[in-house]
Protein backbone atom coordinates (compact mmCIF):
# COMPACT_ATOMS: atom_id res chain seq x y z
CA UNK A 1 0.00 0.00 0.00
CA UNK A 2 1.32 3.57 -1.02
CA UNK A 3 1.81 6.08 1.48
CA UNK A 4 2.30 9.62 1.28
CA UNK A 5 4.05 11.66 3.57
CA UNK A 6 2.12 14.36 4.87
CA UNK A 7 1.82 16.16 8.07
CA UNK A 8 -1.71 16.69 9.05
CA UNK A 9 -2.22 19.12 12.10
CA UNK A 10 -5.71 18.57 14.11
CA UNK A 11 -7.11 17.22 17.33
CA UNK A 12 -6.77 13.98 18.74
CA UNK A 13 -9.63 11.75 16.88
CA UNK A 14 -10.66 7.87 17.96
CA UNK A 15 -8.44 5.40 16.37
CA UNK A 16 -9.57 1.91 14.61
CA UNK A 17 -7.21 -0.62 13.73
CA UNK A 18 -6.51 -1.48 10.02
CA UNK A 19 -3.59 -4.55 8.53
CA UNK A 20 -0.85 -2.02 7.82
CA UNK A 21 2.17 -2.84 9.22
CA UNK A 22 5.73 -0.50 9.01
CA UNK A 23 8.48 -3.03 8.01
CA UNK A 24 11.46 -2.36 11.01
CA UNK A 25 12.97 -5.71 10.76
CA UNK A 26 11.84 -9.21 9.48
CA UNK A 27 10.49 -10.21 12.74
CA UNK A 28 9.38 -6.18 13.98
CA UNK A 29 6.36 -5.20 11.95
CA UNK A 30 4.89 -2.09 13.68
CA UNK A 31 1.07 -1.09 13.28
CA UNK A 32 -0.13 1.82 11.59
CA UNK A 33 -4.26 2.74 12.55
CA UNK A 34 -6.45 4.44 10.66
CA UNK A 35 -7.62 7.26 12.14
CA UNK A 36 -11.55 7.39 12.57
CA UNK A 37 -12.62 11.14 13.34
CA UNK A 38 -16.50 12.83 12.34
CA UNK A 39 -17.12 13.75 9.00
CA UNK A 40 -16.59 17.46 9.75
CA UNK A 41 -12.94 16.71 11.06
CA UNK A 42 -12.25 14.30 7.82
CA UNK A 43 -13.61 16.99 5.23
CA UNK A 44 -12.03 19.61 7.22
CA UNK A 45 -8.40 18.28 6.98
CA UNK A 46 -8.80 16.22 3.69
CA UNK A 47 -9.97 19.17 1.95
CA UNK A 48 -6.73 21.70 3.53
CA UNK A 49 -4.52 18.97 2.23
CA UNK A 50 -5.95 18.64 -1.49
CA UNK A 51 -6.11 22.61 -1.65
CA UNK A 52 -2.27 22.67 -1.01
CA UNK A 53 -1.26 19.71 -2.49
CA UNK A 54 -3.61 18.94 -5.59
CA UNK A 55 -1.07 17.63 -7.57
CA UNK A 56 -0.37 14.98 -5.00
CA UNK A 57 -3.60 13.85 -4.81
CA UNK A 58 -4.28 13.57 -8.81
CA UNK A 59 -0.91 13.66 -10.27
CA UNK A 60 -1.65 16.28 -12.31
CA UNK A 61 -1.47 20.18 -11.76
CA UNK A 62 -5.06 22.13 -11.15
CA UNK A 63 -5.06 25.76 -11.39
CA UNK A 64 -7.27 26.10 -8.05
CA UNK A 65 -10.19 28.65 -8.26
CA UNK A 66 -12.32 28.85 -5.54
CA UNK A 67 -13.10 26.63 -1.85
CA UNK A 68 -16.64 26.60 -0.66
CA UNK A 69 -17.97 29.27 -3.24
CA UNK A 70 -21.37 29.77 -3.11
CA UNK A 71 -23.43 29.53 -6.71
CA UNK A 72 -25.63 31.58 -8.03
CA UNK A 73 -27.97 28.98 -8.73
CA UNK A 74 -27.34 27.25 -5.09
CA UNK A 75 -24.32 25.05 -3.35
CA UNK A 76 -21.07 25.28 -2.37
CA UNK A 77 -18.65 22.97 -3.80
CA UNK A 78 -15.82 22.22 -1.58
CA UNK A 79 -13.04 22.92 -4.56
CA UNK A 80 -13.67 24.52 -7.93
CA UNK A 81 -10.69 24.45 -10.18
CA UNK A 82 -9.53 24.14 -13.83
CA UNK A 83 -7.25 21.94 -15.44
CA UNK A 84 -4.80 22.19 -18.09
CA UNK A 85 -7.61 21.22 -21.00
CA UNK A 86 -9.84 23.89 -19.43
CA UNK A 87 -12.06 21.62 -17.87
CA UNK A 88 -13.94 22.77 -14.75
CA UNK A 89 -12.93 20.43 -12.05
CA UNK A 90 -15.37 20.49 -8.93
CA UNK A 91 -14.10 18.31 -6.17
CA UNK A 92 -16.18 17.24 -3.60
CA UNK A 93 -14.50 16.05 0.16
CA UNK A 94 -17.27 13.65 1.93
CA UNK A 95 -15.87 11.06 4.35
CA UNK A 96 -18.92 8.53 3.05
CA UNK A 97 -20.92 9.61 -0.33
CA UNK A 98 -24.63 8.40 -0.19
CA UNK A 99 -27.06 8.94 -2.66
CA UNK A 100 -27.96 12.64 -1.68
CA UNK A 101 -24.43 13.67 -2.12
CA UNK A 102 -24.16 11.91 -5.51
CA UNK A 103 -27.33 13.97 -6.30
CA UNK A 104 -25.53 17.13 -5.16
CA UNK A 105 -22.67 16.27 -6.89
CA UNK A 106 -24.22 15.85 -10.29
CA UNK A 107 -25.92 19.57 -9.59
CA UNK A 108 -22.06 20.97 -9.51
CA UNK A 109 -21.19 18.93 -12.73
CA UNK A 110 -24.20 20.27 -14.10
CA UNK A 111 -23.10 23.89 -13.41
CA UNK A 112 -19.42 23.14 -14.38
CA UNK A 113 -21.10 22.52 -18.07
CA UNK A 114 -22.28 25.79 -17.84
CA UNK A 115 -20.07 28.43 -16.59
CA UNK A 116 -17.80 30.55 -18.15
CA UNK A 117 -13.98 31.89 -17.46
CA UNK A 118 -15.89 35.49 -16.36
CA UNK A 119 -18.10 33.41 -13.53
CA UNK A 120 -14.73 31.61 -12.43
CA UNK A 121 -12.56 34.92 -12.56
CA UNK A 122 -15.65 36.51 -10.35
CA UNK A 123 -14.83 33.75 -7.49
CA UNK A 124 -11.31 33.30 -7.97
CA UNK A 125 -9.30 33.39 -4.63
CA UNK A 126 -6.64 35.71 -5.94
CA UNK A 127 -9.29 37.75 -7.19
CA UNK A 128 -10.83 38.58 -10.37
CA UNK A 129 -7.82 41.01 -11.68
CA UNK A 130 -5.76 38.38 -11.13
CA UNK A 131 -7.30 35.43 -12.65
CA UNK A 132 -6.96 36.02 -16.22
CA UNK A 133 -3.04 36.52 -16.08
CA UNK A 134 -2.60 33.37 -13.99
CA UNK A 135 -4.76 31.22 -16.35
CA UNK A 136 -2.91 32.64 -19.21
CA UNK A 137 0.70 31.43 -17.23
CA UNK A 138 -0.85 28.14 -16.59
CA UNK A 139 -2.05 27.24 -20.27
CA UNK A 140 1.05 28.50 -21.62
CA UNK A 141 -1.36 30.87 -24.36
CA UNK A 142 -1.28 34.69 -24.37
CA UNK A 143 -4.70 34.09 -25.48
CA UNK A 144 -7.27 33.17 -22.72
CA UNK A 145 -8.80 29.66 -23.53
CA UNK A 146 -11.77 28.96 -23.54
CA UNK A 147 -13.87 26.43 -21.26
CA UNK A 148 -14.46 23.12 -21.94
CA UNK A 149 -18.15 22.18 -21.63
CA UNK A 150 -17.03 18.74 -20.62
CA UNK A 151 -16.23 19.31 -16.82
CA UNK A 152 -15.17 16.68 -14.29
CA UNK A 153 -16.61 15.09 -10.80
CA UNK A 154 -13.59 14.47 -8.20
CA UNK A 155 -15.09 12.51 -5.50
CA UNK A 156 -12.96 12.20 -2.65
CA UNK A 157 -14.06 10.32 0.27
CA UNK A 158 -13.08 7.61 3.12
CA UNK A 159 -15.43 5.22 1.82
CA UNK A 160 -18.29 5.10 -0.39
CA UNK A 161 -21.51 3.29 0.23
CA UNK A 162 -22.77 -0.04 -1.61
CA UNK A 163 -25.07 0.99 -3.66
CA UNK A 164 -23.91 4.86 -4.16
CA UNK A 165 -20.90 2.90 -5.11
CA UNK A 166 -23.08 0.75 -7.75
CA UNK A 167 -23.88 4.02 -9.35
CA UNK A 168 -21.08 5.35 -9.92
CA UNK A 169 -20.20 2.34 -11.30
CA UNK A 170 -22.56 2.81 -13.93
CA UNK A 171 -21.92 6.65 -14.82
CA UNK A 172 -17.97 6.02 -15.22
CA UNK A 173 -18.84 3.01 -17.34
CA UNK A 174 -20.67 4.89 -19.48
CA UNK A 175 -18.67 7.68 -20.07
CA UNK A 176 -19.11 10.03 -17.44
CA UNK A 177 -16.13 11.92 -16.26
CA UNK A 178 -15.95 11.06 -12.72
CA UNK A 179 -12.79 9.77 -10.53
CA UNK A 180 -13.40 8.36 -7.21
CA UNK A 181 -10.49 8.65 -4.35
CA UNK A 182 -10.17 6.56 -1.37
CA UNK A 183 -8.30 9.03 1.12
CA UNK A 184 -7.62 7.65 4.48
CA UNK A 185 -5.49 9.12 7.48
CA UNK A 186 -2.99 6.90 9.39
CA UNK A 187 -0.80 7.30 12.53
CA UNK A 188 1.88 5.14 13.78
CA UNK A 189 2.95 4.75 17.13
CA UNK A 190 5.68 7.51 16.72
CA UNK A 191 2.29 9.54 16.42
CA UNK A 192 3.40 10.72 13.01
CA UNK A 193 0.70 10.93 10.34
CA UNK A 194 0.57 9.76 6.56
CA UNK A 195 -2.19 10.41 4.07
CA UNK A 196 -3.09 7.36 1.72
CA UNK A 197 -4.49 8.38 -1.37
CA UNK A 198 -6.22 5.38 -3.49
CA UNK A 199 -7.50 6.40 -7.10
CA UNK A 200 -10.04 3.45 -8.03
CA UNK A 201 -10.64 5.45 -11.40
CA UNK A 202 -8.84 7.21 -13.43
CA UNK A 203 -10.78 7.70 -16.76
CA UNK A 204 -9.19 9.87 -19.99
CA UNK A 205 -11.43 12.87 -20.26
CA UNK A 206 -10.48 14.61 -23.64
CA UNK A 207 -12.65 14.72 -26.54
CA UNK A 208 -12.09 13.88 -29.74
CA UNK A 209 -11.72 17.12 -31.31
CA UNK A 210 -9.22 17.93 -28.02
CA UNK A 211 -5.65 18.21 -28.72
CA UNK A 212 -4.54 16.55 -25.26
CA UNK A 213 -2.15 15.05 -24.16
CA UNK A 214 -2.30 10.93 -24.28
CA UNK A 215 -2.54 8.34 -21.76
CA UNK A 216 0.26 6.70 -22.75
CA UNK A 217 2.56 9.83 -22.35
CA UNK A 218 2.01 9.87 -18.63
CA UNK A 219 0.58 6.84 -17.59
CA UNK A 220 2.09 3.38 -16.49
CA UNK A 221 0.11 0.16 -15.49
CA UNK A 222 -2.97 2.68 -15.73
CA UNK A 223 -1.18 4.95 -13.23
CA UNK A 224 0.50 8.02 -12.97
CA UNK A 225 4.33 7.93 -13.76
CA UNK A 226 6.30 9.59 -11.11
CA UNK A 227 9.74 10.23 -10.68
CA UNK A 228 10.48 7.29 -8.90
CA UNK A 229 9.65 5.52 -11.54
CA UNK A 230 12.19 7.49 -14.01
CA UNK A 231 14.76 6.57 -11.01
CA UNK A 232 13.83 3.38 -11.12
CA UNK A 233 14.80 3.07 -14.76
CA UNK A 234 18.14 4.04 -14.20
CA UNK A 235 16.33 7.62 -16.59
CA UNK A 236 17.37 9.67 -13.22
CA UNK A 237 19.50 9.25 -10.60
CA UNK A 238 20.48 10.57 -6.80
CA UNK A 239 22.01 14.61 -7.65
CA UNK A 240 20.67 14.64 -11.02
CA UNK A 241 20.23 18.52 -11.69
CA UNK A 242 17.18 19.98 -13.01
CA UNK A 243 16.67 23.57 -14.52
CA UNK A 244 13.86 25.16 -15.53
CA UNK A 245 14.79 28.45 -17.37
CA UNK A 246 12.20 31.33 -18.12
CA UNK A 247 13.99 33.86 -20.73
CA UNK A 248 11.04 36.04 -20.88
CA UNK A 249 11.19 36.70 -16.95
CA UNK A 250 14.99 36.58 -17.06
CA UNK A 251 14.87 33.85 -14.17
CA UNK A 252 16.33 30.51 -14.11
CA UNK A 253 15.48 27.65 -11.36
CA UNK A 254 17.32 24.79 -10.25
CA UNK A 255 16.61 21.78 -8.61
CA UNK A 256 18.06 18.52 -7.46
CA UNK A 257 16.91 14.50 -7.69
CA UNK A 258 17.27 13.23 -3.70
CA UNK A 259 17.15 9.54 -2.44
CA UNK A 260 14.01 10.01 -1.96
CA UNK A 261 12.50 10.78 -5.12
CA UNK A 262 12.08 14.19 -4.37
CA UNK A 263 12.71 17.56 -5.99
CA UNK A 264 14.96 19.46 -3.91
CA UNK A 265 15.09 22.98 -4.30
CA UNK A 266 18.22 25.59 -4.05
CA UNK A 267 16.25 26.84 -0.79
CA UNK A 268 15.78 23.59 0.90
CA UNK A 269 12.51 22.84 0.27
CA UNK A 270 12.00 19.48 -1.41
CA UNK A 271 8.19 18.44 -3.10
CA UNK A 272 7.38 15.05 -3.87
CA UNK A 273 6.46 16.36 -7.79
CA UNK A 274 7.56 18.54 -10.73
CA UNK A 275 4.39 20.56 -10.53
CA UNK A 276 4.30 20.89 -7.12
CA UNK A 277 8.27 21.81 -6.96
CA UNK A 278 8.02 24.23 -10.41
CA UNK A 279 5.41 26.16 -8.65
CA UNK A 280 6.55 26.61 -5.44
CA UNK A 281 9.87 27.82 -6.97
CA UNK A 282 8.08 30.64 -9.51
CA UNK A 283 6.09 31.09 -6.78
CA UNK A 284 2.63 31.33 -8.54
CA UNK A 285 -0.79 29.71 -8.49
CA UNK A 286 -0.56 26.42 -10.92
CA UNK A 287 2.74 25.27 -13.26
CA UNK A 288 3.01 21.11 -15.41
CA UNK A 289 6.66 20.79 -13.78
CA UNK A 290 6.83 18.06 -16.39
CA UNK A 291 7.00 20.36 -19.23
CA UNK A 292 8.94 23.05 -17.29
CA UNK A 293 12.07 21.32 -15.59
CA UNK A 294 14.98 19.80 -17.52
CA UNK A 295 17.47 17.31 -16.85
CA UNK A 296 20.59 18.75 -17.33
CA UNK A 297 23.07 16.03 -19.34
CA UNK A 298 26.51 16.34 -20.76
CA UNK A 299 24.61 16.92 -24.34
CA UNK A 300 22.68 19.25 -23.47
CA UNK A 301 19.03 19.36 -21.26
CA UNK A 302 16.04 16.85 -21.74
CA UNK A 303 12.55 17.80 -20.85
CA UNK A 304 10.96 15.26 -18.14
CA UNK A 305 8.19 14.46 -19.87
CA UNK A 306 10.17 13.26 -22.57
CA UNK A 307 12.20 11.33 -19.97
CA UNK A 308 8.31 9.94 -19.28
CA UNK A 309 8.09 8.72 -23.05
CA UNK A 310 11.48 7.58 -22.69
CA UNK A 311 10.42 4.64 -19.86
CA UNK A 312 7.41 3.87 -21.74
CA UNK A 313 9.11 3.08 -24.96
CA UNK A 314 11.35 0.52 -22.87
CA UNK A 315 8.60 -1.22 -21.50
CA UNK A 316 6.77 -1.55 -25.01
CA UNK A 317 10.07 -2.72 -26.18
CA UNK A 318 10.30 -5.28 -23.54
CA UNK A 319 6.69 -6.63 -24.21
CA UNK A 320 8.10 -7.29 -27.97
Amino acid sequence: MKLTALRVAGPSVKMASVPLYEIAAVDDLKPFRRLAGGADLYESEIEDLFWANPDEFLGEPLLLIARQATLKAGGRPDVVALSKDARVAVIEVKRDVDRNQLAQCLEYAGWARTTSLDELAGMYHRGPDAFFADWQEFTGDMVPVVINPRPRMVLIARTFHGRTHSALDFLIENGVPVELLEVSIYEDAAHRRFVHVESEYEPEFAPPDVAAESASDTKIEGRRITIPDLMEAELLHVGDRLVWERPRLGVVYRATITDSGAIELEDGRSFATPSSAAKHAAQIPACDGWYAWRLERPDGTTLLHDLRRELLAARTQDLQ
